[in-house]
């Protein structure tokens, strides 16, 4: 079981929060005229994370469904629910190419396996392989240096 300082910015579902724009306009205020411009408001901002704010993230208009699930089966993270998989981390083509939400199950099943702290040390390679990587078929997604 991770202890609550290593899931403080990693929300239920396998979204690490510490990666999203509303958290890094903290460092970053230049991030801040993108991030209204998205219809984000200022008060929000920074952001500290989905468990912090009792999974109301300031991109959605209501407490994410995620967390509340998470929180009805009394879980820290999605993996450890007794109906894990479900649905809701079900990877879908809409968008994939440039939200996160697809790499729930992954994360999930990474952190399962190698626990919070690698899946953090490691996620820069998971999302630039997500993000950037070709399918080979056999393979997996591939970066172009391994093609």
């Amino acid at each position: 079981m991770p202890v609550k300082d290593e899931l403080a910015l990693v929300s239920p579902c396998g979204i690490y929060c510490g990666d999203c724009a509303c958290y890094k306009v903290k460092d970053n205020p230049a991030l801040l005229p993108t991030l209204l411009t998205h219809g984000l408001k200022e008060e929000q901002l920074p952001c500290p994370g989905c468990r912090a704010v009792d999974g109301n993230c300031p991109h959605l208009e209501e407490r994410c469904e995620n967390y509340i699930c998470a929180e009805k089966h009394q879980v820290e993270l999605c993996h450890q629910c007794e109906d894990f998989p479900c649905p809701k981390l079900h990877p879908a083509s809409d968008r994939a190419n440039m939200l996160p939400h697809n790499l729930k199950m992954y994360s999930q099943c990474y952190i399962q396996r190698h626990g919070v702290q690698a899946w953090i040390d490691n996620l820069p390679q998971i999302k630039l392989r997500y993000f950037t990587g070709k399918i080979s078929f056999g393979k997996g997604p591939q970066l172009p240096n391994e093609i």
